[in-house]
C-alpha cells in the first residue's frame, strides 16, 4: 500500500495482459517525484476531505488543502441547505445565495422579481446591501462558531475516549468553522454573532 498526499501529482496507467508470463494486468503509478532508496513514497487518492478518508481509509489530515465541512441549516418555513466551508475557510457560494434570498427584506426582495433589465434571481450571487450582507455574515458566523464548538467538546470526548483518529477529525473540523468565522471578522470587524 502506498500513502496518501492530496498534493503529490499522481498518474495511473493498466497495461493489460502484460503481467508475469504475459497473464494479468500491471498497474502503473507515476508521481513526477524521484525517490530514493528508504524514502516513502506518495501517491494521491483524490482531492479527498478528512471525512471522505476518515470513512474510507482509516486516516485523516491535518491541514488537508482538500478538505471542505458541512453544516446542515434548519430555518422554519425553509427548506434545509447546506452551508459549506473550504479548506481556506471560504463559504461555498450557494449557502451565501441562500441566506442572502432568505434574509433579505421587502425592499431587496423586490429586486429579485424584476427580471426584465438583467436582474432578478441571478442577482443572489452577490451582495444586495450591506445590511442583508452583515445579516449573512452575522448569521454563518453564528452557524460555524455552535458547530466549531460541537467538534471540539467531541474532540475532547475522544480524546479521553483514547480515539485518536476520530479526536483529530473533529479538531480539524473545528479549526476550518473558525477559520471561516476569521475570514469574516476580518471583513466585519466588529461583527455580532
Amino acid at each position: 500500500m502506498i500513502n496518501h498526499d492530496g498534493t503529490a501529482p499522481t498518474c495511473a496507467r493498466i497495461d493489460k495482459d502484460k503481467g508475469f508470463s504475459g497473464a494479468g494486468d500491471i498497474l502503473h503509478l507515476t508521481t513526477g517525484k524521484s525517490f530514493s532508496k528508504g524514502d516513502e513514497a506518495f501517491i494521491s487518492y483524490g482531492a479527498l476531505t478528512n471525512l471522505d478518508t476518515l470513512a474510507d481509509y482509516g486516516f485523516v489530515t491535518p491541514q488537508n488543502p482538500f478538505n471542505s465541512e458541512s453544516v446542515q441549516v434548519r430555518m422554519m418555513r425553509r427548506d434545509p441547505f447546506p452551508i459549506t466551508v473550504f479548506a481556506d475557510g471560504s463559504v461555498d457560494a450557494g449557502s451565501k445565495a441562500t441566506l442572502r434570498y432568505y434574509l433579505a427584506n421587502e425592499a431587496e426582495l423586490e429586486q429579485f422579481s424584476t427580471l426584465e433589465d438583467g436582474t432578478g434571481l441571478g442577482i443572489i450571487a452577490k451582495k444586495i446591501s450591506d445590511r442583508n450582507e452583515l445579516d449573512v455574515s452575522s448569521f454563518i458566523a453564528s452557524t460555524l462558531a455552535e458547530a466549531a464548538y460541537e467538534a471540539q467538546m467531541g474532540a475532547e470526548d475522544a480524546t479521553i475516549a483514547d480515539d485518536g483518529l476520530v479526536s483529530t477529525y473533529l479538531k480539524e473540523r473545528a479549526n476550518t468553522f473558525n477559520l471561516a468565522i476569521e475570514r469574516l471578522k476580518r471583513k466585519y470587524p466588529d461583527l455580532e454573532y
